[in-house]
């Protein structure tokens, strides 16, 4: 007989959560269901429920997936003073590179939005408000260091790059070939020209 070793919370909950994000990036967000992602672990859909509730619960999860991963691919942006617009550079380059992410959060914004859950609503937004001040943190460095042009509103700014980070990782995941998004170096262009140029 064969005795099966129950894994610690933690890492079953890391592995469906895992296996809830592959399912988006691969079939989107219509195969996110407790069958799937049982079917997916090696379990059955009750230890889901073990460490789940349900697919709120999933998603809420992935959220918080999202914001970890997009925090490590932001690189800490955090007002470094030695840093100014050249971390921001480094930040755009990595995230034209495609991985798991991209697309996800996409979808996973979409897929609140329709929900109705203000909850749900409510850690989407935090997660989006806490990149976007850490964007403009380095903008503000970039102000101190001349980089910026301190007419330019670092805010909207902020919501320019984010919007960019967001609309390069859809492209790639919906495989779009009439918009190359892999040269980064061509759009770091365009962005640095508009916060660091007369025109604003």
């Amino acid at each position: 007989m064969v005795t099966r070793v129950r894994r610690p919370t933690s890492i079953r909950k890391r592995e469906i959560i895992d296996a809830a994000r592959l399912a988006v990036t691969e079939r989107g967000m219509q195969a996110l269901t407790i069958g799937n992602l049982a079917r997916a672990v090696g379990v059955s859909e009750g230890a889901i429920y073990r460490h789940f509730r349900g697919k709120k619960q999933i998603l809420a999860g992935l959220i918080e997936d999202i914001d970890l991963r997009l925090t490590r691919h932001i690189d800490l942006i955090d007002g470094d003073p030695n840093s100014g617009l050249k971390r921001l550079e480094q930040v755009l380059r990595h995230n034209v590179a495609p991985s798991t992410l991209t697309g996800v959060s996409f979808l996973v914004i979409a897929e609140v939005l329709m929900n109705g859950d203000d909850e749900l609503r409510q850690l989407m937004q935090a997660s989006i408000d806490k990149h976007l001040a850490m964007i403009e943190a380095q903008l503000t460095v970039g102000v101190q260091k001349g980089e910026v042009n301190p007419d330019v509103d670092l805010k909207a700014a902020a919501l320019q790059f984010y919007g960019l980070i967001q609309a390069v990782n859809t492209l790639n995941h919906f495989g779009s070939e009439e918009y190359p998004v892999g040269d980064s170096q061509k759009l770091w262009k365009i962005f640095n020209g508009g916060v660091s140029g007369a025109t604003v």
